[in-house]
């Protein structure tokens, strides 16, 4: 009690400094107001292929959490014509089994967008990301085509820094 008293504080102050402490830290690391505003960590089904391309893009240009490579070029069609868009979401399927799921992060403004756009949780219990997964393998299929036919698009999709999700 001593103790207290040399800096001006009594057992009800330190109580009530301490659960401000704790209220704040809770704040942070449920993701501040209202929670997240995006759906919770998701998982979508790639295949190995998938997974190996955008392990080396990532390494190579947008090293952070895995999934990191997709983010972007969902922010590139962001930025496209709705004609590019629909023809990128219809690209034929390079892949048709072997899937695995993998969890990743997409951004609430990126979950809007692909709202506007027709993309839509499912509410079937086991398939909400279903369709998410399938227009993420497009997305991919499209940009190893790209390199594979001589059209490195690399420079647009990882290097070109877009801020959509500040």
């Amino acid at each position: 009690m001593d103790a207290l008293a040399e800096y001006g504080l009594t057992p009800v102050s330190l109580v009530v400094a301490l659960v401000a402490v704790i209220g704040v830290a809770f704040f942070f690391f449920s993701g501040g107001i209202g929670g997240s505003s995006g759906p919770p960590e998701l998982e979508i089904e790639l295949h190995p292929e998938h997974v190996k391309y955008m392990k080396i893009k990532e390494e190579e240009y947008c090293a952070g959490n895995f999934g990191k490579g997709l983010r972007c070029i969902i922010d590139f069609l962001r930025e496209e014509s709705g004609e590019q868009v629909k023809t990128i979401f219809a690209e034929k399927p390079k892949y048709t089994d072997g899937f695995e799921k993998h969890p990743i992060d997409i951004h609430p403004q990126q979950f809007e967008w692909l709202g506007e756009k027709g993309i839509e949780v499912s509410t079937v219990e086991g398939e909400e990301y279903k369709e998410l997964g399938r227009i993420s393998r497009a997305c991919l299929d499209w940009a190893m085509r790209q390199e594979a036919e001589g059209n490195n698009r690399d420079q647009t999709l990882y290097e070109l820094i877009r801020c959509l999700n500040c």
